[in-house]
């Protein structure tokens, strides 16, 4: 349950089925083919039995699915490329090279890219590898690009000491700086990459989500020590006014990634991107990124798994072990600002109960509550998150909330 930085402002989020036609600009790197033949080029942001929504420039174009009759898409591209990664092990360079080429021809040269360098952290002497990624030869030393400085391979990692000599790297949806060396970046960026699809698979059939057109910046530190000072031990925070992800290496990987990772999708997908108009409700905000924390299993770097339901058993505990009469009521939780979450007085009460609410609501059995609860974060989106609108929307399962805790 990591801590924000205090006086952050809370950043807006915005539905897609609630966004003006406005939106990101995307380079036209995808293909619908129409029933007539007729080719249309774009970005293909979101497609479902029902429609393909092709953004061309900044506008987003509804194709009615009995109208296409191809979808070439970057967006499917990556999601297999990711597949074929779950199966393969970083640790063999014909693997990583194999899915090099494929991330070549499936136009993803981010991809191709970090497959290139899993495979020269195996074969460190590979003359052709260095020189597909770049790297220049200097007597027996190769080089390689830190910043603005070029350093020999073997030496890259220890410059880390410096966050100005960090690891910077590319994915589909993420740039990252990473100071704990070239692995750790590499596992880290393709972790962020399975978490960005995973929060689409998890949230996706009820929150209409549209696919990420500009990457999000992400900094890990080398440790806590290297961070920019907030106030107190904070070890990962999203800024939205920088829109950059922060966080630090502990036991080799980075700290609290998949909460932090939250708050940043969902700036960058609905508020960044879309302009959004509403602001999420704080007790919202940090209860989604928990949900979606707790539904990942992260044991193997790089390699997440999206489980069916989200595992918080240290909320569990916390709950476990609050009187009755100490509990907040669903009106407090509601209520909760970001500097309620900030406070060290009760905060892992106040993390555990926001969780529960939301667990509660978004995995319940009933199907008339789970589609409630989708209709309140629409409304939550478009600026209508108050209590209230909570309240009049659950009027008819008010009884059931207190629930939650048990």
């Amino acid at each position: 349950m990591p801590a924000r930085p205090a006086q952050l402002p809370p950043f807006l989020v915005c539905l897609a089925a609630l966004a003006p036609a406005m939106a990101q600009s995307a380079p036209p790197r995808d293909r619908v083919v129409l029933v007539d033949g007729k080719e249309l080029r774009g970005r293909v942001v979101h497609e479902d039995a029902n429609e393909v929504l092709l953004r061309v420039g900044t506008t987003d174009k509804a194709i009615a699915r009995k109208l296409v009759r191809e979808v070439h898409a970057v967006a499917a591209h990556h999601r297999e490329l990711l597949q074929q990664w779950r199966g393969s092990s970083p640790e063999d360079p014909v693997a990583m090279l194999r899915l090099a080429r494929q991330a070549d021809e499936q136009g993803l040269p981010h991809e191709a890219r970090l497959f290139r360098w899993y495979a020269l952290l195996q074969r460190p002497d590979d003359v052709e590898l260095h020189n597909a990624l770049g790297n220049r030869r200097a007597g027996k030393q190769w080089l390689v690009a830190l910043g603005d400085k070029r350093v020999p391979f073997d030496r890259a990692d220890a410059m880390g000491v410096d966050f100005a000599a960090a690891w910077r790297l590319r994915s589909e949806h993420f740039d990252l700086r990473c100071a704990a060396g070239l692995r750790t970046t590499l596992d880290t960026l393709l972790e962020l990459e399975g978490q960005y699809h995973a929060f689409h698979a998890a949230y996706g059939d009820a929150v209409r989500l549209l696919e990420l057109c500009e990457p999000i910046p992400v900094h890990v530190y080398r440790d806590r020590a290297q961070m920019p000072q907030q106030s107190g031990a904070i070890g990962a925070y999203y800024k939205p006014d920088e829109a950059t992800l922060f966080t630090c290496c502990e036991n080799g990987r980075a700290y609290a990634l998949a909460h932090e990772a939250t708050h940043a999708l969902l700036h960058h997908t609905f508020g960044r991107a879309l302009r959004a108009k509403g602001e999420l409700p704080a007790w919202l905000d940090e209860a989604w990124a928990e949900h979606f924390a707790g539904r990942l299993q992260t044991r193997v770097p790089g390699k997440p798994v999206l489980l069916d339901r989200s595992v918080q058993p240290a909320h569990r505990t916390t709950l476990a072990q609050i009187a009755a009469d100490e509990l907040l009521t669903v009106q407090r939780v509601l209520n909760l600002q970001q500097g309620d979450f900030q406070a060290s007085t009760g905060q892992a009460s106040k993390y555990a109960q926001a969780w529960a609410l939301f667990t509660f609501l978004c995995e319940h059995d009933d199907a008339a509550i789970r589609a409630t609860f989708v209709d309140y974060l629409r409304q939550a989106a478009a600026g209508k998150g108050q209590s209230s609108t909570f309240r009049k929307l659950f009027a008819p399962h008010e009884r059931l909330l207190p629930d939650a805790w048990r």
